[in-house]
């Protein structure tokens, strides 16, 4: 199991961040200033986000949590929002609109507690069965914005970007202008390869030119470990090689499981989750023209989990 922390990066920003790269545990984002409390991203569960509120109180015991930022829909991020449900929640119009087609949690508890004697069921009991989805209440937002969205924070100034479809179909980011920092959600990943949703690895790439060009020298990405901007660019670069191989192999008219096998050989490295290495290949081909590319959440796990099985 993950455990977490809240690490101060400035006198008004802390990030909570895992020390692992194991799926559903997400980082989170703090920007608190004269009483009030902005929070990035809720926790996969209620007791993780129970965990996550009673560190902040610790921290900031005179703060109270009056706006929530949802980086995108995905439930490691969204789906401790009924314990904050006090404060306004806001997201991009594109990931509101997103909310519905997620899996449920009674959904994702089902299939991750059944017989692993599918590769798709398998690779869930792995990797999810670990959660306790019991009780939650998905918590939708209750504002949404488009392009960019500046707010302020007591006296702290903070700017949300809409970074269009990248990770999921609608993601974003939160800018603290005055300390540097970035809270990426899902835009960026550390330790750990990216999972591609939207179907768009060039919007991917254009997500980490829109993080480098706020100036700013910290970015704490959805998962894994704070980093910086040369952190962001290695991201970027790698992001760009495997679109340019995995497009060459579809205009090649490779099937799209064998590139994925390819492209895990060769761009695996040291990474956690190589067999995610998928969903950027599916985008790949979608981009390409590509007829029949898997492109639902299902069809996306399968893929990674026939990948992941060998």
């Amino acid at each position: 199991m993950s455990t977490p922390r809240l690490v101060p990066l400035s006198p008004t920003t802390w990030a909570w961040t895992h020390d692992s790269t194991a799926w559903g545990f997400s980082n989170c984002g703090l920007v608190a200033s004269d009483g009030e409390a902005l929070l990035m991203d809720t926790q996969f569960t209620l007791r993780a986000t129970r965990e996550l509120l009673d560190a902040i109180a610790g921290a900031v015991p005179d703060a109270t949590v009056t706006t929530v930022v949802n980086s995108h829909q995905n439930g490691d991020h969204t789906w401790g929002n009924e314990l904050v449900a006090d404060a306004e929640i806001i997201t991009s119009e594109a990931s509101a609109a997103h909310l519905c087609q997620e899996m449920t949690p009674d959904m994702l508890a089902a299939l991750s507690r059944s017989e692993p004697t599918t590769a798709v069921t398998a690779y869930a009991v792995e990797h999810f069965g670990v959660f306790d989805f019991g009780g939650i209440t998905v918590t939708p937002p209750t504002r949404t914005f488009t392009g960019s969205l500046d707010l302020t924070v007591g006296r702290t100034a903070v700017r949300l970007l809409d970074l269009g479809p990248g990770h999921s179909a609608g993601d974003v980011a939160l800018h603290v202008p005055e300390d540097g920092v970035v809270f990426t959600g899902d835009a960026l990943f550390d330790g750990g390869h990216m999972i591609v949703w939207s179907g768009s690895l060039t919007s991917c790439v254009t997500a980490c030119d829109t993080l480098l060009a706020t100036g700013a020298t910290t970015f704490v990405p959805g998962h894994g470990r704070i980093t910086d901007r040369a952190g962001v660019t290695a991201f970027r670069d790698r992001l760009s090689r495997i679109m340019d191989t995995a497009t060459a192999h579809a205009r090649r008219g490779t099937e799209l499981a064998e590139t994925a096998r390819l492209v895990q050989q060769e761009y695996a490295g040291g990474l956690a989750h190589p067999e995610r290495l998928f969903t950027a290949v599916a985008a790949a081909y979608r981009e390409a023209g590509a007829e029949n590319v898997p492109s639902t959440t299902f069809e996306l796990v399968e893929g990674m989990a026939q990948l992941a099985a060998g």
